[in-house]
């Protein structure tokens, strides 16, 4: 009742839609109403130090996010989400036209519409976030049934282990695929990665698109690195909950290979002029 007192007011979101991609990965729309997560806090007299919010469900599943992925990063709506493919997540949408969002606790939802007539208040209260970028991962954070919200003032966020490669660099044959793996044990977590030699960001390419061990082809999704030259990759693992791990660089070398000349012909066949050097 309390929260429904504040429809009508600044802290009131919606309805409105929401872009998202769950872990399988597929794209889907949400529409959502209800309380600007951040005002509640306020409210709730939330500290300047807070590092941490785990949000807990009615039937004790917990979600931990840090302050700033959920509060002070910006996210944001994709209305181009679902360009190039309408619902594989693993190929991207368009990041044109994004709209700034705020994370909100939703009084009333609706997943895989963007329907205001769909919404209802089974999975409510549900946190609801944005995106960071048209590729990023953010449905399983979308927690329904909340119960409880706790914020955490010690200890500070720690940082994912770092990916790691197999084979770990050196010089290969052509044609070598070199797999990608995280430490952790979560699923969730994500490994953002470049091959020429920049530095991974939020836009960059993920290697572990799929968290689902269902898949039939999910050799095809979560596809190994093919080396067909010299390489550079960069990666580093991202998630909800703690920092983004450190960026580590795997650089692979492939070795040049004379072939020796068998023959010379042209085709068409007849007087041909060719130019020095061609």
């Amino acid at each position: 009742e309390e929260l429904e007192a504040m429809r009508g007011t600044g802290d009131w979101v919606g309805p409105r839609v929401y872009s998202t991609i769950d872990s399988w990965p597929s794209k889907k729309w949400y529409v959502a109403e209800g309380v600007k997560l951040s005002a509640l806090l306020d409210v709730a007299g939330m500290k300047k130090d807070a590092q941490k919010i785990k949000v807990r469900t009615t039937d004790d599943h917990e979600m931990t996010f840090t302050v700033k992925e959920l509060l002070e990063d910006t996210r944001y709506y994709f209305p181009k989400l679902k360009e190039n493919h309408e619902s594989a997540g693993h190929i991207p949408g368009s990041p044109e036209e994004k709209d700034e969002v705020e994370a909100i606790i939703a009084l009333r939802s609706a997943e895989d519409s963007n329907e205001e007539k769909d919404m209802d208040s089974l999975a409510c209260p549900q946190l609801i976030l944005g995106q960071r970028a048209v590729t990023e991962q953010t449905n399983h954070a979308f927690v329904k049934n909340v119960r409880e919200i706790e914020v955490l003032t010690d200890p500070p966020p720690s940082k994912w282990a770092a990916p790691k490669a197999d084979p770990l660099g050196g010089e290969v044959p052509v044609g070598t695929e070199v797999v990608l793996k995280t430490e952790s044990n979560n699923d969730y977590s994500k490994i953002y990665y470049t091959i020429d030699g920049s530095e991974p960001t939020l836009e960059s390419p993920i290697y572990n698109w799929s968290s689902s061990h269902d898949r039939d082809d999910l050799e095809e999704i979560n596809k190994p690195v093919v080396i067909t030259e010299d390489t550079i990759i960069k990666a580093k693992t991202v998630g909800f909950g703690q920092e983004d791990s450190e960026i580590v660089t795997f650089q692979y070398t492939v070795p040049s290979v004379t072939v020796p000349v068998t023959g010379v012909s042209i085709i068409p066949e007849g007087d041909q002029k060719l130019e020095v050097g061609s």
